[in-house]
């Protein structure tokens, strides 16, 4: 996040005048068997956004390139951006709460994760994106690719993904790029894929939703927007 300045002055009773200025600053192997368990499910796009910041981040795990994330060089609105994409299903929902089931064998349980599909509004770049989790979870890669005729979002267990996704024209996976880096166009909806590690060890965890932070590139200012998508998975041993 990019430096922040503040100013105070304080006023004394005498008859000399003094000022005080401070700044203040603030900051961002091997692959096992794929599987083929968990949510696949296609439907039809509707509106809605969250706009609540997280602290999700983003990268890739080796047998993959892995995505270099940096501090953005332009200041972020933690609220601005919600009006600028449009989430399906919409942000925090009715029944986006799921359960993926986690055994003792896994070291660690490896997911792909695409719960939503995007659509801006406006030209924008991806500058960050990740989930908002909590211990157990770790973000191991983000890709966007062009929806086709039909969108389909899901939770797949197992990596790499399956020929349900892989062979799927409509998720058109073999089309992705980064999700960090890339520039969407407005009015063409994207799935978001993320690879998800989850330690069985500590007992259940949760995604809580997947933050993205973007620039406007149609905006002079130049200002980064921070977003979050808001859904529920847990993972555990219990579903």
């Amino acid at each position: 996040m990019s430096p922040l300045r503040h100013r105070w002055a304080a006023v004394a009773l005498s008859l000399a005048l003094g000022a005080t200025l401070a700044g203040c600053s603030g900051s961002e192997s091997s692959e096992p068997t794929a599987g083929s368990s968990g949510r696949h499910q296609s439907g039809a796009p509707s509106d809605g956004t969250s706009s609540e910041p997280s602290t999700g981040t983003s990268g890739e795990s080796s047998g993959e390139p892995t995505d270099e994330t940096s501090s953005p060089t332009t200041s972020v609105t933690p609220t601005g951006g919600s009006s600028l994409l449009r989430f399906s299903p919409r942000s925090g929902g009715r029944h986006l709460d799921d359960c993926q089931t986690l055994v003792p064998g896994d070291d660690p349980a490896e997911f792909l994760y695409y719960p939503v599909v995007l659509t801006p509004k406006t030209s924008m770049t991806l500058q960050e994106v990740g989930t908002d989790h909590t211990q157990g979870v770790v973000d191991a890669g983000a890709w966007v690719a062009p929806v086709g005729p039909t969108q389909e979002t899901g939770t797949l267990k197992g990596w790499p993904p399956s020929k349900i996704v892989t062979g799927d024209p409509n998720l058109r996976w073999r089309e992705r790029v980064r999700a960090v880096d890339a520039t969407l166009a407005p009015g063409t909806s994207y799935n978001l894929f993320l690879r998800l590690q989850v330690d069985p060890t500590p007992g259940d965890s949760k995604v809580r939703g997947i933050t993205i932070q973007f620039l406007d590139d149609d905006d002079p200012a130049a200002l980064s927007h921070r977003v979050l998508w808001a859904a529920t998975t847990t993972f555990s041993m219990d579903c």
